[in-house]
């Protein structure tokens, strides 16, 4: 991710060392996020139908061509063992009511047909229709001959053994059974006819149209489909909204770091000024000490000069020649000093203790100075500290997670 700081980079060396997974997750965010309303709403709903019909047209091809079919299949197996014998004692009673009653015992969700010997003519078929017609549509002489379901004879006597039988609900087709033929009047054959499955569309359309809330066939199938669908929708949906909020929770971390960052990179350069500062200033205190304190011991080593001078005048005066070896004619009058030598003396050892004093506390304002300098430095190092843990924090945020105000990019 593009990490955008209004100040200089003053982080260590961080080379961004985000592995596979780190990388997925900033794809999977700048996905979530280059996603909007306007296109995620509609997208997802495109993605839900999608994954709606597909579950429908699995669940389809289950319904009807497994769990139907093979229900069929057991029950054509049955009656391949059981329907010959009565149809044919029916006939040979003449009980024509019983025999339209057993072929309308389906109730229209197979065919049961009855013809002549030779095929060629339908005496009987089931009469009633179960919600839509399906096999009706094939009932003729000549579409009896294509069925894929083997037909029965009828005969006098009536057969006792099944001719036709399936090995399993899952198999292709009847097989014949091989066993003795009972010989016998031909009366009539019993042809089987499947129920036809809906198309998808047919079944969607009577789901959604007829109640889809109903519980029986293949709405239930339909219906848990559709509310497993719109339940995984909403659940993606609330996904990325709380994946989209994690993300600006997080944007705002970074924006709160950046800022705490940019203020104590002004504070830092803000103490380095003052520190420079209070370093000049400290070089000036000491240079200024260092002549104080040379000027004061030339100043002390000439007053002790002139200390001694004057002493020495002072007992010269204490000592004079003998008049009587000085010539009258040179004897002057010496005006007398202003002040005496002894106060003089006095003033000047009272300045020397105070030269002294004066370079002694220049020294120690100098010490002081430097102390409070390396307090400032210490201070720079704290807060150069402060500053290269608020880039660190700033630089793992904005590695996890994207940079969504305008103008950002995302590198990848």
């Amino acid at each position: 991710m593009q990490r955008r700081m209004s100040g200089q980079n003053l982080g260590p060396n961080s080379p961004n060392k985000s592995g596979l997974g780190t990388g997925l997750n900033l794809e999977v965010d700048q996905l979530i996020v280059s996603l909007k309303k306007r296109i995620l709403i509609p997208g997802l709903i495109v993605v839900g139908v999608l994954i709606w019909f597909s579950l429908c047209r699995a669940f389809y091809e289950s319904y009807w061509s497994g769990t139907v079919h093979r229900v069929q299949t057991v029950d054509f197996n049955i009656l391949h063992h059981t329907l010959p014998s009565t149809l044919s004692q029916l006939i040979v009673s003449g009980r024509d009511d019983q025999i339209q009653n057993v072929l309308d015992s389906t109730y229209g969700l197979f065919g049961l047909v009855v013809t002549d010997p030779t095929g060629n003519s339908i005496l009987y078929q089931t009469d009633k229709v179960y919600r839509r017609k399906s096999w009706q549509k094939r009932l003729s002489p000549e579409n009896l001959k294509t069925e894929t379901e083997p037909f029965d004879l009828l005969t006098d006597p009536p057969p006792v053994s099944a001719a036709f039988q399936h090995l399993s609900p899952r198999s292709a087709g009847a097989v014949k059974v091989e066993g003795e033929t009972q010989p016998g009047r031909v009366l009539g054959r019993v042809y089987y006819m499947r129920s036809y499955p809906p198309t998808l569309m047919e079944d969607l359309n009577n789901f959604l149209t007829t109640g889809f809330w109903e519980l029986s066939g293949s709405k239930r199938g339909y219906l848990f489909i559709t509310l497993a669908s719109i339940f995984f929708c909403l659940v993606v949906v609330l996904l990325i909204w709380l994946r989209r909020r994690g993300i600006e929770l997080k944007e705002k971390e970074l924006e709160h770091i950046q800022k705490e960052l940019e203020i104590r990179q002004r504070a830092l350069a803000h103490l380095s000024g003052e520190l420079a500062n209070q370093k000049t200033r400290k070089a000036w205190l000491e240079k200024e000490a260092e002549h104080s304190y040379k000027r004061a011991l030339v100043l002390k080593q000439s007053l002790e000069r002139l200390r001694d001078s004057l002493a020495l005048v002072s007992g010269q005066q204490a000592a004079p020649p003998p008049a009587q070896a000085l010539d009258p004619q040179q004897l002057l009058k010496v005006r007398p000093p202003v002040h005496p030598p002894s106060a003089l003396l006095e003033e000047i050892e009272m300045l020397i203790p105070a030269l002294s004093d004066n370079a002694k506390a220049l020294r120690s304002q100098a010490g002081l100075l430097q102390d409070y300098c390396q307090i400032l430095e210490n201070r720079q190092v704290e807060m150069h500290q402060l500053v290269e843990n608020a880039y660190t924090r700033a630089q793992q945020v904005s590695d996890r997670f994207i940079d969504m105000r305008p103008g950002s990019t995302v590198n990848k």
